[in-house]
């Protein structure tokens, strides 16, 4: 449950619904631990990939267990990618075709 809250949101909560919410609270946490991660990684590896301009991640399939650990079964891999739209601003962020890894491109 966020505060503040509404009159409306109280009349309509179910504890389905806050689970739902506790759940996806969860889900957004571990999202960023993994972008945290993978910053975390960049930083180290960049004096080795800055010949190379790119960067390789390849703990994808952490981000893609998030929605199964948790049942809801939601794909958090395009808002993962999104946010690393936000974080490499105007770099080519590429997923290879049977999702196993991220390049993150700034040639």
């Amino acid at each position: 449950m966020k505060f503040p809250i509404t009159r409306e949101i109280l009349q309509t909560y179910t504890i389905v619904k806050a689970k739902e919410e506790l759940i996806e609270e969860e889900n957004q946490k571990l999202l960023t631990k993994c972008l945290d991660g993978l910053c975390n990684s960049f930083k180290l590896l960049m004096p080795s990939n800055s010949n190379n301009k790119n960067f390789v991640y390849h703990n994808i399939q952490q981000i893609r267990s998030i929605g199964l650990v948790s049942k809801n079964k939601y794909d958090y891999l395009p808002q993962f990618i999104e946010k690393l739209k936000e974080i490499f601003i105007g770099c080519d962020i590429i997923i290879d075709p049977l999702k196993t890894y991220i390049i993150i491109d700034w040639s």
